[in-house]
């Protein structure tokens, strides 16, 4: 039982450092100028090592991408369990999930240079389980807010929806077009959907 702990362990830890150095790859050439033997080359691994981990080139994208994805979404969580305060809490959870993109620039280029990565519209979602979890998380610190009597919305579910299409608008204005005041404008755009959730007395 040990043994297989530990050759597990040792997978999932090198299944890790292949995700950062593929995210560090692709951000740096691009999903169609990148090789499987650009990856195992950074690495000093044999190319077949990748395909433990991977079927494919594509393969590989989609994983790391969503390990990417994932982690930005943990920073959100972790932000927001700093505070037992519900309007705080939601506060960081968005805060963080915005800024995020700032501290890795790996992710950011990969966005910018793949936008259909998270889609505006109704547009097949390469990553629709993780992106219902924020959708989920956001439900969850709104409803947090309604208990407490911070938040007056008849519908937390819809709410959580709508807010999450405002902050996938505000990730592409930010770094995808990248105008300048992203920090501004979303700090903006925080405060005018607060105003709007905020129980009145």
């Amino acid at each position: 039982m040990k043994e297989s702990f530990t050759i597990s362990q040792k997978y999932r830890q090198r299944e890790v450092s292949v995700l950062e150095t593929a995210l560090e790859v692709f951000a740096e050439y691009g999903y169609r100028k990148t090789c499987m033997e650009d990856i195992s080359s950074r690495m000093g691994l044999a190319v077949g090592t990748l395909y433990r981990y991977a079927h494919d080139k594509q393969d590989l994208y989609g994983k790391a991408v969503a390990y990417g994805f994932s982690r930005w979404q943990s920073a959100a969580i972790a932000a927001a369990e700093t505070s037992t305060d519900p309007l705080q809490r939601f506060r960081l959870f968005c805060s963080t999930a915005f800024s995020y993109l700032q501290e890795e620039p790996r992710l950011r280029k990969i966005l910018a240079g793949d936008p259909a990565l998270f889609p505006l519209v109704d547009a097949k979602d390469p990553f629709e389980a993780i992106n219902r979890r924020s959708v989920d998380l956001l439900q969850g610190l709104i409803q947090e807010g309604i208990e407490a009597q911070v938040f007056s919305v008849p519908d937390s579910r819809r709410a959580a929806r709508i807010l999450f299409s405002l902050y996938q608008l505000s990730i592409e204005k930010a770094y995808v077009e990248e105008s300048g005041e992203e920090q501004l404008v979303f700090e903006q755009s925080l405060d005018l959907v607060l105003n709007g959730l905020i129980a009145r007395s």
